[in-house]
């Protein structure tokens, strides 16, 4: 039967409409939801801060294949959610917006949430608040430079990224002569609460105890700035923090403070609720793969933290 001219029309309607939906290859052209197996060339690309130092290298970084097909639903579906905290240069801190969070902490996972294609949502959160956060699934990951510890691991997971040796943190010109954890007898501290240097700070003073000697007054405070302001008040004689986190604030201070290594070495974890074992081993592979392309390292570089690097991401390998 002979089609009329209105029937063609119909047709060429129905044909024009399936080519717009389907595009080439009978893909559609509707843009994908972020983190779904869409093209690579479709995949999520996460904004680049601008007071972001790796920004260079993270322009680089794009989804791999295989680690998009192993990220859990939940993530694809609502992104990578991290916690962290401002207050810790240069491992996490305020862009000059005053809202952004960057730091090599913040470098890494953007790095990882672009290799797996799905959207990073950072928080800025109360320490004290993070681990629960975690056990609750109101955080995927937490990245705050935490350390690795025995006590942690109860409550946690980790995924060991970095190490880092430790450090006292004096006034200029070391007034009280503070060289080693040895000098702190009888002397005032000031550390952040509940932290990993509030755990040594302890171990210290007991030390200080057990060999006769005064034991250290330890003040604790919900933050890093709100400790290092009781040194520099001379409230307290010293404090304690990570060696590359102390010389940071140190240059910022003025002059006022410096750093005194201890010798030693603990690991920096991604934490992670322990039961949620695939999220554990995609990290970890996805930070193997960050090393072995070597932007693991370019990573460290650009925020001046070459002598963190690993050669391994571990898992609960912190002492």
């Amino acid at each position: 039967m002979k089609s009329t001219p209105f029937r063609l029309a119909a047709l060429a309607a129905v044909a024009l409409g399936s080519l717009l939906l389907t595009g080439c290859g009978g893909q559609s052209l509707a843009a994908a939801p972020v983190g779904t197996d869409a093209p690579a060339a479709e995949a999520f690309k996460n904004p680049i801060p601008s007071g972001d130092l790796a920004a260079s290298v993270l322009e680089g970084i794009s989804q791999n294949a295989d680690f998009a097909a192993r990220v859990p639903a939940e993530i694809k579906t609502n992104g990578l959610k991290v916690a962290t905290a401002d207050g810790y240069p240069p491992m996490e801190m305020f862009d000059a917006d005053g809202k952004t969070m960057v730091g090599v902490d913040m470098s890494l996972m953007r790095a990882i949430a672009d290799s797996w294609g799905v959207k990073v949502v950072i928080t800025n959160s109360d320490v004290n608040s993070m681990m629960p956060g975690v056990a609750s699934g109101r955080f995927d990951v937490l990245a705050s430079g935490f350390n690795d510890t025995e006590v942690r691991r109860e409550k946690a997971s980790f995924v060991d990224y970095a190490k880092s040796s430790g450090a006292i943190i004096v006034a200029k010109g070391n007034p009280e002569g503070i060289n080693a954890p040895a000098d702190l007898c009888g002397h005032t501290m000031a550390v952040l609460d509940n932290g990993y240097y509030m755990q040594l700070a302890t171990t210290f003073s007991d030390d200080c105890v057990a060999q006769g000697k005064a034991a250290i007054e330890i003040l604790g405070f919900a933050n890093d700035p709100e400790a290092l302001l009781q040194l520099q008040s001379g409230r307290a004689q010293a404090g304690m923090n990570d060696y590359p986190v102390g010389v940071f604030r140190a240059k910022e201070s003025g002059g006022t403070i410096e750093a005194i290594e201890i010798p030693g070495e603990s690991l920096f974890g991604l934490a992670v609720d322990p039961t949620n074992e695939e999220l554990i081993t995609l990290l970890q592979d996805t930070v193997n793969k960050l090393i072995a392309d070597g932007d693991y390292d370019e990573i460290l570089a650009a925020w001046d933290l070459s002598g963190m690097a690993l050669t391994e991401a571990t898992v609960n390998q912190g002492k």
